[in-house]
């Protein structure tokens, strides 16, 4: 083989490499598919032995492609913050659900009945039918700001994600002895 040629294979191979990774990264980056909701905060109290439920914010799917969640997590939240559960609740004909204490998933079975984060698809350019409620503990007191959520999806068979803003803060406060967990109610 000639010098010509072998600097031409290695020019080809390393470029079919270098487009390789780059395909690779991009689904390692951000893709917007859920408008991202600004302008509100929230806030609540409440002691270490509470179970908290919070709504992640109305999704509206900007996308041309329905959207299937996978999972959610919590960004950046301190060592204290325990997540428990991510469970997806038909739109309560109520409405939504900032924050509240209490145990959803345990104690409100019969009225509002749980499904799979999984469950939860949003039609194009529309509004979610979904509550997606995240239920978390923080076990010492303390004020916590939670800011983001990292929701990870399936559009058009592809994998991805995409920040949400929760713009909420919690404040923890050690209960006297005997204190029994708030419950707020169903949804």
């Amino acid at each position: 083989m000639s010098a010509i040629r072998r600097v031409m294979l290695g020019f080809l191979l390393g470029a079919a490499m270098l487009s390789a990774c780059s395909s690779a990264a991009s689904s390692a980056r951000e893709h917007v598919v859920f408008a991202v909701r600004t302008g509100f905060g929230q806030g609540m109290t409440a002691h270490p032995i509470d179970v908290i439920d919070m709504g992640l914010p109305d999704l509206y799917n900007i996308s041309d492609q329905a959207v299937r969640l996978s999972h959610v997590s919590l960004v950046g939240a301190p060592s204290a913050v325990h997540l428990r559960s991510v469970t997806a609740y038909v739109y309560p004909a109520a409405g939504g659900l900032g924050i509240g204490r209490g145990n959803f998933l345990r104690r409100c079975r019969k009225q509002d009945k749980p499904y799979p984060v999984t469950a939860a698809v949003t039609r194009p350019h529309a509004y979610a039918n979904w509550l997606i409620v995240m239920a978390f503990s923080i076990v010492k007191p303390g004020r916590y700001h939670l800011g983001r959520a990292k929701i990870y999806y399936t559009t058009a068979g592809r994998r991805g994600w995409q920040y949400q803003n929760l713009n909420t803060t919690v404040v923890i406060n050690a209960g006297p002895p005997g204190t029994k967990p708030w419950f707020d109610g169903c949804l």
